[in-house]
C-alpha cells in the first residue's frame, strides 16, 4: 500500500485563508499495487488485458464501503489515485509482466496485435460494514480469457477473495482492501496461466 497526501500546495493554501475560515484536510491518497506473482517460462502469448467495466458505485475514484441495509457510500477523507478500473487494470497488466509468464501483456491503449484477450469486470471491491465492528475487504473479478483471431472463449471465471480489517481504521481497511486483491488477482492470474496451458 502506498499513500500519498495532497501537495505540499494545498497545505500552503490552506494556510494563506486559514485565518478566513477553517479548512478540511486533504483526503489520503491511495494505489493499488500490483501483486506478486510466481516467475516462470513465458508462454508465446500476446495478452491484452481490459477492465471493462464495474458494479455501480465502483467505476470512480471513491473507496467504496457497504454499510447496513446494503447502502453503498465512500469513505471519508480517503480516495484512489485515479478511477478504480483504471488501477485494477494498470495492476492486473503489471503482475503479469513481472511474471515472465508471458511473452507480452498490454493494457485496453496498448499499440501491439494481441494473440489473446483478458477481459475483466470489478464486481467487487468494497469494505462491508454490515456486520458490525471492524470492516471485511471483499474483491471479486469477472473475467473471460478468449482468442483474440475467432474470439473463442478459453476460460471464464470469477475470482473473490475477502479480507478481515485488523481495526475499524482507515489504512487498515486499505490494506485488507489490498490483500483480498491481491489474492483475488492472483487467481485470476493462475487461472489464465492454466487455460493458455492447456491450450498450448
Amino acid at each position: 500500500m502506498r499513500i500519498a497526501c495532497i501537495a505540499a500546495a494545498a497545505a500552503l493554501a490552506a494556510g494563506c485563508f486559514g485565518g478566513m475560515r477553517e479548512q478540511a484536510p486533504p483526503p489520503l491518497i491511495y494505489r493499488v499495487d500490483a501483486p506478486s506473482l510466481a516467475a516462470g517460462t513465458a508462454l508465446p502469448v500476446d495478452l491484452k488485458v481490459v477492465v471493462s467495466g464495474t458494479a455501480p458505485g465502483l467505476d470512480g475514484a471513491g473507496i467504496a464501503g457497504r454499510w447496513p441495509g446494503q447502502r453503498l457510500d465512500y469513505l471519508a477523507g480517503a480516495r484512489w489515485a485515479d478511477r478504480l478500473p483504471v488501477l485494477v487494470e494498470t495492476a492486473l497488466v503489471e503482475a503479469l509482466q513481472d511474471s515472465g509468464r508471458l511473452r507480452s501483456v498490454q493494457g485496453d491503449l496498448g499499440r501491439f496485435r494481441a494473440s489473446h484477450t483478458l477481459v475483466v469486470e470489478v464486481r467487487r471491491f468494497e469494505a462491508d460494514y454490515t456486520a458490525g465492528g471492524a470492516p471485511v475487504a471483499q474483491v471479486a473479478l469477472a473475467a473471460t480469457l478468449g482468442r483474440a483471431s475467432d474470439r473463442h472463449v478459453l476460460a471464464a471465471f470469477t475470482a473473490s477473495a475477502s479480507e478481515g480489517a485488523a481495526e475499524n481504521r482507515q489504512s487498515a481497511v486499505v490494506e485488507a482492501l489490498e490483500a483480498a486483491f491481491a489474492r483475488a488477482a492472483g487467481d485470476a492470474a493462475e487461472r489464465t496461466f492454466a487455460a493458455l496451458n492447456a491450450e498450448s
